[in-house]
């Protein structure tokens, strides 16, 4: 009932723009009802510190498909934000625009137990594609038990990840730590 806008504000053009409306509503709504999501805590950085350095994990990271945005990415791997490589990850950033061809081989030539990619988000649903070219290419050279595959972005969930063939998906708010926390996790599960 009288739903008024307060406040606007335009986005990136990709994402559109962001609307905050008020009014009142004629219907209950009753909280016990309403869908429940609770945060794994990540484990201490001494505990990720101590099991990452005498492994030699390597990491291949890129922002994928026709894409230049690159700044979340480095916040996740780059030890000046806090990110993975503080933990002894060994980060190999591929940079922007890079095909998912490009990053599994990669990925093959060094060993490496964990595929990090950034997907542009659009209308055309590109980024799914991207995810699900990346998991298919994973399985077809036989390299999915090895790896570990997380895709990240502001409009990559959990959920969407998983449905993509995504082991993670993180998405706005994701520090170094929850990621690395999320990489010890999995790599323990894989090496029990």
């Amino acid at each position: 009932i009288n739903p008024a806008v307060i406040s606007r504000r335009v986005m990136h053009p990709a994402e559109g723009s962001l609307f905050e409306v008020k009014g009142r509503l004629d219907v209950a709504i009753k909280k016990e009802e309403l869908p429940r999501f609770t945060r794994v805590e990540p484990l201490p950085d001494d505990e990720i510190d101590a099991w990452v350095r005498p492994r030699n994990i390597h990491v291949i990271a890129a922002t994928v498909g026709e894409d230049e945005h690159s700044v979340g990415l480095h916040e996740i791997l780059d030890i000046k934000h806090g990110g993975i490589e503080k933990y002894g990850f060994y980060c190999h950033d591929l940079g922007t625009s890079v095909s998912i061809e490009r990053v599994v081989d990669k990925a093959q030539q060094l060993n490496a137990r964990a595929i990090l990619i950034s997907p542009i988000v659009t209308h055309a649903d590109v980024h799914k594609h991207h995810m699900h070219q990346l998991a298919a290419l994973v399985e077809a050279q036989g390299l999915r038990e090895q790896l570990v595959l997380i895709a990240g972005g502001t409009q990559v969930s959990e959920q969407l990840a998983r449905e993509c063939g995504m082991d993670a998906g993180f998405g706005h708010g994701t520090t170094g730590r929850d990621v690395a926390s999320y990489l010890v996790r999995k790599l323990r599960e894989k090496e029990e």
